[in-house]
């Protein structure tokens, strides 16, 4: 499903993530795509240094403050690497393995008891 948005609509996917990064205020993102998708990757290539040449990626984004970048990553593409973990991972050129993780706080730490 991913894959074939990615093939037929690639700037969807880039603007989804220019408008997330500008509302947390990141000044990068990462695109995941396996390697064995190349039609995929084309697409996003072409799609990102349009983005680039359009001035709606880079610094100072159309005069507005605001710099975002993409980077495209290619990965061994293993199932495993859909854990965050293992992805993250597999971004910084490890082993895309799972790594233990702390326990999340219950949902209502830090609330008030309801009486």
């Amino acid at each position: 499903m991913d894959r074939s948005v990615l093939e037929g609509d690639p700037h969807s996917v880039l603007e989804g993530m220019l408008i997330a990064g500008y509302a947390v205020g990141a000044s990068t993102g990462y695109v995941y795509c396996r390697a064995e998708y190349p039609l995929a990757i084309q697409r996003l290539k072409t799609a990102i240094k349009q983005a680039r040449e359009y001035g709606l990626l880079g610094n100072n984004i159309l005069g507005s403050g605001f710099s975002f970048d993409i980077v495209l990553k290619e990965g061994a593409g293993a199932f495993v690497c859909g854990e965050g973990t293992a992805l993250q991972a597999s971004i910084e050129g490890m082993r895309g393995m799972p790594r233990v993780k702390p326990p999340a706080p219950p949902k209502d730490y830090g609330k008030s008891p309801p009486y």
